[in-house]
């Protein structure tokens, strides 16, 4: 039986809630950094290659923890983590706001990889706990891209209200004093905590959800995980995901942070003109969103990923000789929409693998899937802002100018839209090895249904639960 439209509206939520922290976090403090507290673009830059770093050490670990991890009776296993994390992610949004201009720059580099340690740690537990639980909790294909789509509504409204604060705030000169904008900063970060409330306190999570796959009762040893590494790397749909997706969309990670510096520097709108296209380009595509799941639905995801690529392309292409803020409304829609056709249909596939892995081994290893590409990928998609950084300031980025040179103009657009466009041309030839045809989508839906049956989420612990079985 299906989840009811409430379930999945319940299932929507926890992920928006760090989408919104990750917007503020890797987006807006990025210039907010440069453009108000004074950071050298370059010194951001080298923050973000050595936080990538550290991903590339912590990600893999805290995978393969949080899969070994045992249900605890009363107390849950992967709800249990995200209420733990969630005061600490809070807490690194908070600080991030407050750093002193005055500093030197060695201070503010020490400082702002500091903030992003403490924000990650918790950040990374989160990510992967509540993605281990929702694949569990939703275990059909078509519910899966009904969260996915629920997500996305979710998560733009309320992800808009941090980026409407963000254009206000570093798009124009409406406000340029920083004790002004980090208080005005700290009202995104309450609504953001008032977010997190709602999946913590409303999820449940019971004994049902582990009594199938469950790898708690797993030895930690050398053996065992490279047994675990082993089955994953023996199958080829992973490896034409990973490529896929540390390509294709990898610079959408910190698009919002390409936006503003586009809008400010290169189209010189104003912060009311970069609200309404980034606002409005959303509006539209979520309206349409139901459609394109519809036709997700229908088509298959791995054939719904390569229609979404041609506006995708299409729109960013289009950037590349945008002058009005109107033109880039237009480009934005376009492009938009490509991306979450691409994004809502590879929910459902990132999901498959995890699926078709345990069907061959017997336990899910969802930590292990997020600790393989972490460990693979994050050196990649990891630099993209140290890319957009470094390319940006190789042309002559001035973050003290009011207007910038023709050349830094020039390099702020291909940062922008070229780079995204070569990352994604890549990425489609990787997608053409993923085996997984509409019909072998069926088949590890129906695999993962059978395993989880239905609403176990929403069903009350009982006093009477016993630890899951293997």
């Amino acid at each position: 039986m299906a989840l009811t439209f409430r379930q999945k509206a319940l299932l929507s939520t926890p992920l928006p809630a760090t989408w919104m922290s990750n917007v503020v976090i890797h987006n807006v403090y990025v210039k907010f950094y440069t453009d108000v507290i004074g950071l050298d673009p370059a010194y951001v830059g080298w923050v973000y290659l050595a936080f990538n770093i550290w991903n590339v050490i912590n990600d893999p670990v805290f995978g393969v923890v949080l899969d070994k991890m045992r249900y605890r009776p009363g107390r849950g296993k992967f709800l249990r983590v995200m209420r733990t994390t969630v005061p600490f992610m809070l807490l690194g949004l908070i600080a991030m706001a407050w750093s002193d201009p005055s500093w030197s720059q060695t201070t503010l580099l020490w400082v702002f990889l500091i903030e992003l340690f403490l924000f990650d740690v918790a950040s990374t537990f989160y990510l992967i706990a509540t993605t281990s639980y929702i694949y569990l909790a939703a275990p059909a294909r078509e519910d899966r891209i009904d969260i996915e789509v629920g997500k996305a509504w979710i998560g733009n409204v309320t992800s808009a209200f941090a980026t409407i604060v963000a254009t206000q705030l570093l798009v124009g000169d409406t406000v340029t004093e920083h004790t002004t904008m980090a208080t005005i900063l700290m009202g995104v970060v309450a609504l953001n905590g008032a977010l997190y409330l709602i999946p913590v306190l409303r999820l449940k999570d019971p004994p049902e959800l582990y009594e199938h796959g469950d790898a708690g009762e797993q030895t930690v040893t050398w053996r065992q995980l490279a047994a675990d590494a082993r089955s994953i790397l023996r199958m080829r749909a992973f490896w034409a995901w990973f490529a896929w997706s540390a390509t294709a969309l990898a610079p959408m990670g910190m698009y919002f942070t390409a936006f503003l510096y586009f809008m400010d520097h290169v189209i010189r709108s104003s912060g009311t003109e970069a609200t309404i296209i980034d606002v409005g380009s959303m509006a539209v595509v979520l309206l349409l969103l139901p459609l394109f799941a519809r036709a997700i639905k229908r088509i298959g995801s791995r054939t719904s990923i390569f229609i979404g690529l041609l506006p995708y392309v299409l729109g960013l292409a289009a950037l590349l000789f945008a002058t009005q803020w109107w033109h880039a409304l237009l480009c934005y829609i376009v492009l938009m929409s490509g991306r979450h056709i691409m994004m809502t249909a590879g929910a459902p596939l990132e999901a498959a693998l995890v699926d078709e892995n345990e069907r061959n081994t017997g336990t899910r290893k969802t930590g292990s899937f997020a600790a393989l590409r972490a460990l693979m990928s994050a050196p990649l998609i990891g630099s993209q802002t140290a890319l957009y950084l470094w390319l940006i300031s190789a042309f002559g980025y001035d973050q003290n100018a009011e207007v910038q040179s023709e050349s830094a103009q020039l390099g702020i657009r291909l940062a922008t839209a070229a780079v995204p466009i070569g990352f994604a041309l890549v990425g489609a030839v990787a997608l053409l090895f993923l085996p997984y045809t509409r019909r072998v989508e069926a088949e590890l839906s129906a695999f993962s249904l059978e395993r989880r049956g239905t609403r176990t989420a929403f069903t009350a612990p009982e006093s009477r639960a016993l630890a899951p079985r293997e």
